[in-house]
């Protein structure tokens, strides 16, 4: 703060005090009154009016002082205090702050204005999505896997015995309507195969010269693992075949490809590993079969 600023703020306060003062005197008189000699009223009346000229003139310079001060702004109010640093001249640090606290309010106020104009057109776009949405679910077609009788799985049962292979089916219905699949591929393997529909539900693979059961065990044969671990190593890959071979819309390709993969286990204990060209591995021999070429693999060498 200059010098001369600080003789301004001084000579205020100086004119303010006066001018307590002689408010002071004039309210002080109308409140105690006066005692007056019959015909000098018109005496009180000047005494009055002096104070309230004395009033008058002090107000009139006090103004006039107040003038000379520089102003300070209250937008800020923890910043305020800047304005009165004696360094301002040389360092603006008020003013900066002061056209920084404009710019972030202009630029809040813009935003708010984008942000509702973008919600309404989020909202619409939004809006037209769904319906988009919508549309193409009214499109779709339900899954008719499930939903075939148990003529069409005979008739495909008995498709497929005609074809060569060393593969046999024979359907069986110990859980109901639905079909269980007894597939005996050569000498090597027995598998059940549960249906619903044309749609492939479990997969349980045994060994050839394991006891077959009877249509009263049938059904407790189909959660039974085999006593081999090799036939365990099958039916883990046959239960991940008919994962990748699902098909709801089309049942009928599902099921005819995953015979298909399955027919190339004829060769379960004579193919090598395409990948270390060994016939057996840690006692076993290729369990996996890939499931776009068919090739063998041991369970270690597919990964």
């Amino acid at each position: 703060m200059t010098e001369n600023q600080t003789e301004n703020i001084i000579q205020t306060i100086k004119l303010t005090q006066k001018l307590r003062a002689s408010v002071a005197h004039v309210f002080q008189n109308l409140g105690d009154g006066c005692s007056v000699a019959k015909g000098n009223e018109k005496q009180i009346l000047n005494t009055f009016h002096e104070s309230l000229l004395d009033v008058n003139n002090d107000f009139s310079e006090l103004e006039k002082a107040c003038g000379s001060l520089q102003s300070l702004s209250s937008v800020i109010p923890n910043s305020i205090y800047l304005s009165i640093d004696p360094a301002i001249d040389k360092s603006p640090v008020y003013t900066q702050i002061f056209q920084a606290y404009k710019w972030s309010n202009k630029v809040s106020d813009l935003a708010g204005y984008g942000a509702s104009v973008l919600d309404a057109h989020v909202k619409i776009k939004r809006t037209q999505q769904m319906g988009a949405a919508q549309a193409k679910k009214l499109k779709r077609t339900p899954p008719t896997g499930h939903a075939y009788g148990p003529s069409i799985v005979e008739n495909y049962a008995a498709r497929f015995n005609q074809k060569a292979g060393g593969l046999s089916v024979q359907v069986t219905r110990p859980l109901g309507s639905h079909a269980v699949l007894q597939v005996t591929l050569g000498h090597i393997l027995k598998a059940q195969v549960a249906l619903r529909g044309l749609m492939i539900e479990w997969v349980n693979v045994r060994g050839y010269t394991e006891e077959n059961p009877d249509e009263s065990k049938v059904r407790l044969e189909l959660w039974s693992k085999s006593k081999y671990l090799v036939f365990q190593k099958v039916t883990e890959s046959a239960t991940a075949a008919t994962l990748h071979f699902y098909s709801p819309h089309n049942a009928e390709l599902s099921l005819t490809s995953f015979m298909h993969w399955f027919q190339r286990y004829r060769t379960l204990f004579s193919a090598s590993c395409q990948k270390c060209g060994k016939h057996y591995l840690n006692g076993l021999p290729p369990t996996w079969r890939d499931l776009r070429t068919t090739e063998p693999y041991h369970d270690v060498c597919r990964q």
